[in-house]
């Protein structure tokens, strides 16, 4: 593509919100970010007497995994309403449109309220938590003895209580607890980690020069980060997106810089070699780094020209920007990336984060103020030390069935390759898996080529999904759906968050006959002949948690005027986590992996032709993932997705604003409508992440919008065996 076409992207902000009505839901939304809760929130308010006293609970919101501290508002036994707690540092008192919903996770009409078995007829029935666990529990027993441990897969997400979870499946001998991580932050984990040893964060309330590769840092909005940007906005730091699309961020930053889908990486290529061309790194950024000679041979022939061809970005725009950033150094980075082309999205994901973190390591900005920052290591015990839980189950040492951590996938330990579970069940290889137990997560909606993932699912023994609302998945495939208790309704574990420790407590008792996941961990330990695994309640588990501390719960639990508890500071490693102890421009670890040990240029997977396009997908503010559409208050700020498409293209397709269009890939088709928008380059459709609810019994979100996951095909990223997800290619057509 070249440069062409980066003309037509050209457009004025003004020109750009006029037309998109999702930008501008999204802008209301940082708007209300911005701003405390009101009084009074009648908007958000379940109707409750209003001559009864209210209560104020603090507590963890749960709607993201950013973790804010929340006040819960009771009265009569009923939430009222949802705030952000002024003392929490984490959402200063401020929360997000889902933060505030999640009342309605509690008083959702279509919410789980008991144990469903699936009969003969393939339809629920009502069952008794006493009879659920001893069915599950003698099933798994038989299936341990017959097909061995690794015959049982656990999908969990979000990984509130893995230690829990890790805990029964090292008990039961399975080696196959499988986070979220491949379809969300492989590639980022596996880039820092062979650098930095970590995954570092930025501190973004004071820097003077802030630069994001894909990264909507208020779409899937991370509240104290986006709190930090508009600080250091306001402190006159400079914000630049490079983007394919004009994202929430975008929309509100400096620069958007329209950027080739899958090219991030030549620009960080060619402003590395800016930086050391120009003379522009300063000798003690050098002192901290090894294989800083052979970085800079490898990208000697990265220039801005060079990489202006592969990115469709003008060179001028690519050299100023990297001027820019040393100018500001060290009170400068470029994100460490979530999701987006750090994340899970591209075949070069784990290439774009070794580069991002060479560039950020020339600026010199680890642990200065208004640079990177690295996580502190936690106040609370190693879990192995506590008496109470001992015996501590031996770690499986048993290969996973998805080969992470294996011989092929070194770098991807600890986070799995979820999306090879259909072609594992369908080929019976390494071994088969005959039995499936989802957390909370959607994997039919939120793993690639989910109607493939449905077919193999009905191929098990067993399936068993514990969530508090019939997902997709449950709906398809589930044998069992064990109802969750919400955050809002049970106890979780003590936590570390923003640099305190916190407790997730409950505000009510639960209103139906549901449990938390710590109880249903512990019957089904119990009902599989585990129990000696789970000698302990999750009260007595916090209790051991803070004794070393010299805190009780009842520290964290019993304040009318709630005040974290400040985690004792936590010492900073002398030397990093990689085996030189420095910053590895050059990465032994990358090498062991038959990878470079220098980050260099590698083209994206797929490249559409011009009949077609690359599929990108991505959040939005008022959403997480498939587990909020059904909430009426988010369902009414966003009731489906739609596809934005360039209008030159759309004009050639025939397409107008709002017409119902078939996206068709290679292994399926999905039906939505249409939004013409200069805010996407033209190669490229975007669409938003979650939508397209094939369960039913979600009255609100069934059948409204279309599913990104069901278009994409099963693919794994090198190195990290992230799900590649915008390395697919589709067609776009108008449905008449």
């Amino acid at each position: 593509m070249g440069n062409a076409g980066v003309g037509e992207r050209r457009i004025s902000r003004r020109r750009f919100l006029a037309g998109s009505g999702a930008a501008v839901a999204g802008l209301a939304l940082a708007g209300s970010l911005a701003r405390r809760a009101r009084p009074g929130g009648r908007a958000w308010a379940a109707s409750a007497p209003p001559s009864a006293p209210e209560k104020l609970v603090p507590s963890i919101c749960q709607m993201c995994s950013t973790h804010c501290g929340i006040l819960v508002h009771v009265r009569d036994g009923k939430i009222t309403r949802i705030t952000g707690n002024p003392e929490d540092p984490v959402s200063r008192g401020r929360l997000c449109a889902r933060g505030q919903a999640g009342l309605q996770v509690v008083y959702d009409p279509d919410r789980l309220r008991q144990p469903l078995r699936r009969d003969a007829s393939g339809a629920f029935r009502p069952v008794s938590w006493e009879q659920a666990f001893r069915e599950i529990g003698a099933k798994l027993a038989e299936l341990r003895s017959k097909e061995g441990p690794q015959a049982l897969v656990w999908l969990t997400h979000p990984e509130v209580l893995a230690s829990w979870e890790q805990r029964f499946l090292n008990a039961y001998g399975s080696p196959n607890w499988t986070p979220h991580a491949p379809t969300c932050y492989s590639s980022r984990n596996v880039g820092w980690l062979a650098t930095l040893g970590a995954v570092p964060s930025g501190d973004y309330a004071n820097t003077r020069y802030y630069v994001s590769f894909g990264r909507g840092i208020n779409d899937g909005i991370s509240n104290p980060q986006v709190q930090g940007l508009m600080t250091a906005r306001r402190h006159g730091a400079h914000l630049v997106a490079f983007d394919p699309r004009l994202s929430g961020f975008a929309s509100l930053a400096d620069e958007w810089v329209p950027v080739r889908p899958g090219t991030d990486l030549a620009v960080v290529l060619a402003m590395i070699h800016v930086l050391i061309a120009e003379r522009l790194v300063r000798p003690e950024a050098v002192a901290q780094t090894v294989g800083f000679e052979e970085l800079a041979r490898a990208v000697a022939p990265y220039t801005p020209d060079w990489a202006a061809e592969k990115s469709g970005v003008d060179a001028a725009t690519i050299t100023r920007i990297a001027r820019g950033l040393a100018a500001a150094a060290p009170a400068a980075f470029v994100d460490p990336g979530w999701h987006g082309p750090q994340g899970g999205m591209y075949w070069n994901g784990v290439a774009l984060t070794r580069a991002t973190a060479c560039l950020n390591a020339l600026l010199g900005n680890l642990g200065q103020k208004g640079g990177l920052k690295l996580p502190g290591a936690s106040p609370l015990p190693d879990e192995k030390s506590l008496a109470l839980l001992q015996p501590i189950p031996e770690a499986p040492k048993l290969p996973r069935f998805d080969g992470a951590g294996g011989p092929e996938w070194p770098l991807a330990k600890g986070m799995g390759r979820a999306q090879a579970l259909p072609e594992v069940i369908e080929s019976g290889k390494p071994y088969p898996v005959r039995a499936v137990v989802v957390y909370h997560t959607n994997p039919v909606r939120a793993y690639p080529d989910g109607d493939r993932l449905v077919r193999a699912l009905r191929k098990l023994d067993l399936v068993v999904v514990i969530d508090h609302q019939m997902s997709d998945t449950a709906w398809t495939a589930a044998d069992y759906v064990l109802p969750e208790s919400t955050y809002l309704e049970r106890l979780g574990p003590v936590q570390v968050s923003g640099g305190n420790l916190v407790l997730p407590q409950p505000a009510i008792p639960p209103i139906y006959d549901t449990l938390g996941e710590d109880e249903i961990l512990r019957r089904l330990a119990q009902a599989t002949g585990l129990g000696a695994a789970f000698g302990y309640t999750l009260e007595e588990y916090n209790a051991a948690l803070l004794a070393p501390l010299g805190l009780r719960p009842a520290d964290l639990a019993e304040r009318e005027v709630p005040l974290p508890v400040r985690a004792p500071a936590a010492a900073q490693p002398a030397a990093l986590k990689t085996p030189s102890g420095k910053i590895e421009l050059a990465s032994s670890a990358m090498v062991q992996a038959g990878g470079p040990a220098v980050p260099v240029w590698e083209p994206p997977l797929v490249e559409p032709d011009g009949g077609n396009f690359r599929l990108i997908t991505g959040h939005v503010p008022m959403h997480t993932h498939t587990s909020t559409e059904n909430l009426a208050y988010l369902h009414a700020l966003m009731p489906e997705n739609q596809l934005w498409i360039h209008p030159s293209r759309a004009r050639a397709l025939g397409i107008a604003e709002g017409d119902l269009v078939e996206v068709r890939s290679e292994v399926a088709s999905q039906r939505l409508k249409a939004h013409l928008t200069e805010g996407i380059v033209p190669e490229a459709v975007w669409m938003a992440h979650g939508f397209g609810c094939i369960s039913p019994a979600q009255r609100l979100a069934y059948g409204k919008g279309a599913s990104d996951a069901v278009l994409t095909p099963v693919r794994s990223a090198p190195y990290s065996g992230a799900c590649a997800a915008a390395e697919t290619l589709v067609t776009v057509r108008k449905v008449v």
